[in-house]
């Protein structure tokens, strides 16, 4: 009842009722019930829900597909173009993760949206798809960061779906086709074949709206594309096409072309500009050279994810003036603009419905602007508030612009700042209220903390995830730091900050640290107690890590060190360790011994993988105090000989792995007190695998309770 009602209405006595006799006829199947609470909702006389009530789809003998009649009596009061529109969705498989964008796209490429006062084809199918949301037709809804929706279809209501599917295949009548991986044809919604694509092919299809033949084998798309008038979406996103035909622009219907992943495109028809009803041109990871010519004369233009700006007329920022874009948008080799009121007549800052927008100059060739000019031009480059995604790559100016600071990004929720390499001072990003993803990349050599001014309110209150890359000269992250600052920051990787120290953070779980860092950086990651995670690599100068590194981390759970190259030792405070559960050593070829007083309070420790350590000769002898250990991988540690006869005491062992260890001779008689062994695999180690050979074998004996034991 409340499904019929909603949350806040009150409930009308008299429908009661009528609304439980309804209920005993779904049988007990939630699915059917909230069904027809979507279906009831939208109705308020009793009368109304006395012909639900008694329609004589509840009598009627359910057919082989065992479609319940609820479902089907749901279906049948939909409007018409709402159950064309939910018809539809059964040529996705079962399953599928929808995403709803796209559906409605495909919708308006069948024709199954109408006209509705001055709302856009793209709204009336938003409204479309929540009526069928409010109806319980679709299900599982989940949200990105930039608003994306993805949903999902309940198996018995795509089994409705299906049911309603015309069955004609006759090859003039198929309204959208889709070649496979094996270039193999299929009318969308059928099971059959058919037929092998050939460009010849298309002819057959003289309605076809919608041609998929993303990520098939297809190389070449013939000119006899022009002749299909009524096409409305072609998808050839990561195809091996090289090039498109002239007669492409025909299609005056065309409002869907889809080139994204298309790696040996090179570029666009000149007359691209012709397609008059486009709506979506997608190009992401689309290695063109050039953009078409006067792209601004598609005036339907709601989606062109990347624009690359050249020097001539037609080719500018101003093709982008009067286009209402929505989504996504890359402006790349904004090298090439030669004045800063080229990019105002963008018109960025009125673009309501962008929701991500990438901003890139392109030093490949040692191109550098005059003066200041990278300065004004992303300054005129101001987008709407309504922007929740910013990446900027390669500006060459001195300072990022003002609107950085104001409220044009308080609905910003990512930012990327990569290879700004002349910004000695970076805007107070810390004042966004949204942002939750920041990332810097490639910043100058003179900047010393991520903000440097002083301010009275707690900084990136929002911020989960932040990622910092080559800044020599970092100390820190605000030179004035605050009890309050990233109060609620879980992730964070550091890549080639050596001078960087760590402050006290409340929530952080996941660190990431990349490159040299002396003993001090080190230590301070004792300052973040709450991390559960903890990766290390690349530390190619520190031959020991810091005790005092490891005390306050009660919480590790995991912890890798990876590529040290001249470390030697672990220091005994990894003992303190109780929580850790997994320990990851590798590629520390200066490695000389695991210490049994590093591992006496592992008494957690679930998994320990030891590679790619040269001269590391045995495992120490404290294996006997990991009695919770139940994986052990020992590979390519060139030099060891032994494992410790401590490892009986590790009863809790399941999986043993001896991968690349040529010196090691034989197995431990300890071993056979592992009673929890399940498997053991011996790989490219000739002398243990001779000595464990089957029945034979010397060690044969200690491995022989083992249930699955591979040796190669």
């Amino acid at each position: 009842m409340q499904r019929a009602f909603g949350h806040q209405e009150e409930i009308n006595p008299k429908l009661v009722p009528i609304g439980k006799e309804i209920v005993k006829k779904c049988g007990g199947v939630p699915l059917a019930a909230k069904t027809l609470g979507g279906l009831l909702r939208f109705k308020r006389e009793e009368s109304e829900w006395e012909r639900v009530r008694d329609n004589e789809i509840w009598s009627l003998p359910q057919d082989e597909s065992s479609i319940l009649p609820a479902l089907r009596l749901s279906y049948h009061h939909l409007p018409l173009n709402l159950r064309q529109c939910f018809a539809y969705c059964a040529v996705f498989p079962k399953d599928t993760k929808m995403e709803k964008d796209n559906l409605i796209t495909l919708w308006m490429a069948h024709g199954f949206l109408l006209s509705k006062g001055n709302l856009e084809l793209e709204d009336v199918g938003n409204e479309v798809w929540k009526e069928l949301y409010l109806r319980s037709f679709f299900q599982e809804i989940e949200e990105d960061e930039f608003g994306k929706t993805y949903f999902k279809m309940h198996d018995l209501i795509h089994d409705l779906a299906t049911s309603l599917i015309s069955t004609d295949t006759s090859s003039t009548n198929i309204r959208q086709v889709r070649v496979g991986e094996e270039n193999i044809i299929f009318p969308i919604g059928f099971s059959k074949i058919v037929s092998s694509y050939s460009p010849s092919l298309l002819k057959m299809f003289v309605s076809l709206r919608v041609l998929d033949m993303s990520y098939s084998r297809v190389n070449q798309l013939s000119s006899s594309i022009g002749n299909l008038i009524h096409l409305r979406l072609l998808n050839l996103s990561g195809t091996r096409i090289r090039s498109l035909p002239k007669r492409l622009c025909k299609l005056q219907n065309l409002q869907t072309l889809n080139l994204r992943s298309c790696r040996s495109l090179s570029c666009l028809p000149k007359q691209t500009s012709k397609l008059s009803s486009l709506r979506n041109l997608l190009l992401y990871c689309c290695p063109l050279t050039s953009m078409s010519p006067r792209i601004g004369l598609l005036t339907c233009l709601k989606t062109l994810d990347c624009f690359i700006i050249g020097k001539r007329k037609g080719y500018q920022l101003r093709e982008l003036r009067n286009l209402n874009l929505s989504g996504s948008l890359s402006i790349t080799h904004l090298e090439k603009v030669k004045k800063d009121l080229d990019a105002k007549e963008a018109n960025l800052c009125i673009k309501a419905n962008l929701h991500s927008l990438c901003m890139s100059w392109d030093r490949s060739d040692g191109y550098e602007s005059e003066n200041d000019l990278d300065d004004k031009v992303l300054k005129a480059l101001k987008p709407h508030p309504n922007l929740k995604s910013l990446k900027v790559t390669g500006f060459r100016g001195l300072r990022l612009p003002d609107w950085m600071n104001g409220s044009v990004l308080n609905n910003v929720v990512s930012i990327e700042i990569d290879s700004c390499k002349k910004c000695v001072r970076l805007p107070s990003f810390g004042e966004l209220p949204c942002l939750e993803s920041f990332s810097l990349f490639g910043g100058s050599m003179d900047v010393e903390y991520v903000e440097d001014n002083v301010h009275d309110s707690g900084r990136f209150p929002s911020l989960r995830r932040l990622v910092i890359k080559g800044f020599p000269n970092l100390k820190g992250f605000l030179k004035n730091e605050r009890k309050d600052q990233f109060p609620i920051l879980e992730e964070m990787e550091i890549h080639d900050c050596p001078l960087l120290v760590f402050p006290t953070l409340a929530c952080v779980k996941k660190l990431e640290v990349w490159g040299n860092t002396d003993a001090t950086t080190l230590s301070s990651i004792s300052n973040l107690s709450t991390l559960t995670s903890l990766y290390i690599s690349h530390n190619i100068e520190q031959t020991s890590l810091p005790e005092e590194m490891f005390i306050c981390l009660a919480n590790l759970e995991s912890l890798s060190i990876s590529s040290f190259k001249k470390l030697k030792e672990l220091p005994t405070s990894l003992a303190s360790l109780n929580a850790l559960k997994c320990l990851d050593i590798r590629r520390c070829h200066s490695l000389e011994s695991l210490p049994e007083q590093a591992l006496e309070g592992l008494t957690s420790l679930a998994e320990l993988f030891v590679q790619d350590c040269e001269i590391l000769k045995s495992l120490s002898e404290g294996l006997q105090h990991l009695t919770a250990l139940t994986r052990l991988v020992v590979a390519l540690c060139q030099e060891m000989v032994a494992l410790p006869f401590g490892i009986q005491n590790s009863h809790s062992l399941q999986s043993l792995v001896i991968w690349n260890c040529p010196h090691l001779q034989s197995l431990p008689t300890g071993i056979m007190e592992l009673k929890n062994l399940q498997a053991l695999r011996i790989v490219y180690c000739p002398q243990l695998a001779k000595r464990c050979e089957k029945v034979i074998g010397e060690d044969w004996s200690k491995i022989a309770h083992i249930p699955n034991v591979y040796i190669s």
